[in-house]
């Protein structure tokens, strides 16, 4: 259990010294500039998680233009993530440059590697394993550090087994994992070793509710009879109960919404802090369930890379 009061801080610090917002704004189908406009001027984000697989880097490069122009707000005011995708592994720094143009900025805080895997497609079309090792790819990653086109590297997706590959081969150490977190995927193992090596936790899928239905899932879990108490004892709301759940075991978190309302009430997540029984009563909620299985991507090439 972190310290009581980690919840009412903003930050934390990244195992190079530079700091990540706590909560930060998941952008995955984010499609309209003033979508990302308000979520930055009117309600407060100022930790922007993108990749070059949600096809929103120049929506979101547009609004930050328009935030520049508009407000007091500078680039280093915010943080702003992005990922290198599994087919652009072979010119990594083509696929930064890329989106570096897109997002209309000079530098990332963060470049994550998407996925542990990588693959390209046949003549026919067919997606079929790229041979190129991650160790490669860091490298790359690791000249565009020294470069100053990125800040920080880090990593998603990844387990146990592929961090410790990394870890005996890096120069600059992965500042975080993007892994899906949340009560029902608690990965007590993977989250321990990652803490164990200065590696902050990233958790994405943070309010479990992508996929319950469409794939028979567990009980959505706003409406368990734990989540609506606590959200009572505490009088937030319950996706603010998950979040802060999040927050207090170390993870930084970002949650996604298109309503501004449900925007402005996931980024107040951090101004409580839940009791160290409450957090643990909802860590026994664990089913090992997953919104994003890897066997449904056939990037993947329908494997489950995370056993």
């Amino acid at each position: 259990m972190e310290d009581s009061k980690i919840s009412l801080e903003t930050h934390y610090t990244l195992n190079n010294g530079y700091k990540i917002p706590k909560v930060g704004l998941g952008t995955f189908d984010m499609k309209s500039v003033d979508e990302v406009y308000t979520a930055i001027v009117e309600c407060g984000y100022r930790h922007i998680d993108t990749a070059n697989y949600y096809f929103n880097e120049d929506i979101i490069g547009e609004a930050l233009q328009k935030v520049y122009k508009e407000t007091d707000l500078k680039r280093e005011d915010l943080f702003i993530t992005s990922k290198i995708w599994g087919h652009q592994k072979k010119d990594v720094k083509g696929a930064l440059n890329a989106s570096l143009e897109k997002l209309q900025t000079d530098y990332l805080d963060l470049y994550l590697i998407h996925w542990p895997v990588a693959y390209e497609e046949d003549e026919n079309g067919k997606k079929v394993p790229l041979k190129i090792p991650n160790h490669v790819v860091w490298a790359e990653m690791e000249k565009l550090v020294n470069e100053g086109l990125i800040k920080s590297i880090g990593v998603s997706n990844f387990n146990v087994q592929t961090l410790l590959d990394m870890l005996a081969y890096c120069e600059i150490k992965p500042v975080c994992n993007q892994i899906e977190l949340h009560p029902y995927l608690v990965q007590d193992e993977l989250v321990k070793f990652m803490k164990d090596n200065d590696i902050i936790p990233v958790a994405y899928c943070p309010l479990i509710r992508a996929g319950l239905e469409e794939r028979n899932g567990p009980k959505d879990v706003f409406e368990l009879e734990v989540i609506q108490d606590l959200a009572k004892k505490y009088d937030k709301t319950p996706g603010q109960i998950l979040l802060n759940w999040g927050l207090q075991r170390g993870h930084v978190v970002i949650p996604k919404s298109s309503k501004k309302s449900r925007l402005i009430e996931n980024l107040a997540c951090s101004s409580f802090t839940l009791d160290f029984e409450d957090v643990a009563k909802l860590s026994e909620l664990d089913c090992n369930w997953r919104c994003c299985s890897s066997k449904r991507y056939d990037f993947c090439f329908n494997y489950d890379i995370f056993c």
